[in-house]
């Protein structure tokens, strides 16, 4: 499974703007810094709209001047976005920092296909993929759509935003700009591309390209550090050996739940709980039950690998719904939040599949006896909404579309419940029968009151 990610950071001034030129050229002290050792500064794929690849203002110059647009007063200039890919992707049909490596052009031409298609044509006016550092797989785009605004073009980058966001059904714009990019890369790249893990999960600060590129490099040191550093397997192994009977038994719960939540980690789409394959939920059950028997102990023997998983999380504190709790739970256990959720999801399918071996048994025994099927939804057997917790599950590490709007189980803003309410109402009001307004009766016209005057 690959990842596809992007990073996105608004450019308001021309400083900034000459700041971004200088980091391209290699001529300020953090891209130097960067550079891989005996690698040709700016060695790379480079394009612009101006006669240097890497001058950003001028190819802004070039921009504004080929489109005859006009930018606003305090209003963002562009957008500089940085299009990322595993890694191992590009590794897969060459050198990581190889110009000729298929996969590099490819990744080069499309980020900016992809841009293009939902700021404008011709909104890039600059593209660059890096080959002179360690890291690799990441395309910098320089963006400035343009709008029509009361007949003139006017550069306008929150409105392509905004469009981008009603397009793909995310709360916001920058989410919206992950979920097209994942989804562009696995139509064009590789049908493997998964989308990253959403900001609302991870509660992470997303950083400026080169904060967040400084900090990849700072992370896969650490990582090579503590490689470097792991203790031997045989010595661990052994160290096990010697622990008393009731912590095995909780190593052993702590290694069967990393076994699945690795696994689904490694094949999240093609994850399956762990089962005996002498007993599958297909027609060759029915060779194992009896017209008469007790569906129960067939039930059992059907989940119980499933079941281990759900047992272990008890032990541990984990469940299928810790989703809800922002994957706070067995944090001291599994640290890593990724760890976290692909644990969560992994017994979520655990759980889904223990409802389902229980409706299929008690299906089969019934169809087996003449009478009509029990259970055609297995949501409300044990583990109870177990369907639900996959699905949650599943978007969150973006396996599947996003929620519409009014379907979402996160909290509306004030507004959207504001406007909810007053939908209802107006919904209910029209749905009401007219009812005509009873008439009062019609009395006679009470004669003034007698003064006994005769008038």
């Amino acid at each position: 499974m690959f990842k596809a990610a992007v990073r996105v950071n608004k450019i308001t001034s021309i400083a900034q703007l000459r700041g971004a030129t200088l980091h391209a050229q290699r001529a300020d002290e953090t891209s130097r810094a960067r550079l891989r050792e005996n690698a040709e500064p700016c060695a790379g794929l480079d394009w612009s709209k101006d006669a240097n690849p890497r001058d950003y203002l001028a190819a802004f110059k070039a921009h504004k001047t080929e489109l005859g647009a006009k930018e606003r007063k305090n209003a963002p200039l562009c957008m500089q976005a940085l299009c990322v890919v595993s890694p191992e992707w590009v590794r897969g049909a060459g050198d990581l920092h190889d110009p000729d490596n298929p996969r590099n052009r490819a990744l080069f031409d499309q980020a900016k296909a992809w841009a293009e298609s939902w700021a404008g044509k011709g909104a890039v006016f600059a593209t660059r993929l890096d080959l002179d550092e360690d890291g690799g797989a990441v395309v910098d785009l320089m963006i400035s759509p343009v709008r029509d605004s009361r007949g003139k073009p006017v550069i306008s980058t929150q409105k392509a935003l905004v469009e981008l966001k009603s397009a793909t059904g995310e709360r916001n714009e920058y989410s919206a700009l992950q979920t097209s990019w994942a989804d562009w890369a696995r139509e064009h790249l590789d049908a493997s591309m998964e989308r990253g893990i959403r900001k609302e999960i991870t509660s992470r600060q997303h950083l400026s390209p080169e904060t967040y590129g400084l900090v990849k490099d700072q992370a896969r040191a650490e990582a090579a550090q503590e490689r470097d550093q792991a203790p031997d397997l045989y010595q661990t192994l052994r160290s096990a050996s010697e622990l008393p009977e009731g912590t095995i038994e909780g190593l052993r719960d702590y290694l069967l739940l990393q076994r699945e939540a690795q696994a689904h980690k490694r094949d999240p789409r093609g994850y399956e709980p762990p089962q005996d394959p002498h007993w599958t939920l297909d027609d060759t059950l029915e060779l194992a039950l009896d017209e008469s028997r007790n569906p129960w102990p067939t039930i059992e023997t059907v989940r119980r690998d499933a079941q281990k998983v759900l047992d272990a999380a008890l032990r541990f504190g984990v469940g299928m719904d810790d989703d809800k709790g922002g994957y706070e739970a067995g944090r001291a256990f599994f640290p890593a939040l990724a760890d976290r959720m692909h644990l969560t999801a992994a017994i979520a399918k655990c759980a889904d599949f223990c409802a389902r071996a229980e409706a299929f048994v008690k299906n089969t025994l019934a169809r087996m006896q003449g009478r009509e099927e029990i259970y055609l939804d297995h949501g409300n057997l044990w583990p109870r909404n177990a369907p639900q917790a996959v699905e949650r599950n599943e978007r969150n590490l973006g396996l599947r579309a996003p929620v519409p709007t009014a379907e979402r189980e996160w909290p509306a803003s004030p507004l959207e419940r504001q406007k909810a309410r007053a939908h209802t109402r107006q919904a209910e009001h029209e749905a009401e029968p007219v009812r005509e307004k009873p008439q009062e009766p019609v009395r006679e016209r009470e004669r003034d009151r007698d003064d006994g005057l005769d008038l």
